[in-house]
């Protein structure tokens, strides 16, 4: 919503009173607007397998699911493939 109010000629300052965010905020959503996630696949992995589980499996048996399938997991960044 920010994005478009500044688009239509809207002050900064106005923006953030209106929208209720602080202005750090904003300006990180804009430096990282056009990048890449680099966490795309890892987190479309853990997704297939929590539903493929019927959404009752937790970070823990996640995790165990992934080493199963040669992953390295370090828990709450990413998963790379093992390069044992």
């Amino acid at each position: 919503m920010a994005f478009e109010l500044k688009e239509e000629g809207f002050r900064l300052k106005d923006i953030f009173l209106v929208v209720s965010i602080p202005e750090a905020t904003y300006h990180y959503h804009v430096k990282n607007l056009g990048k890449e996630d680099l966490d795309s696949e890892p987190k479309e992995l853990i997704t297939q397998l929590f539903k493929k589980f019927h959404e009752r499996y937790g970070y823990k048996r996640i995790t165990k699911e992934l080493k199963k399938l040669g992953y390295c997991v370090i828990i709450k960044k990413c998963i790379d493939l093992c390069g044992n």
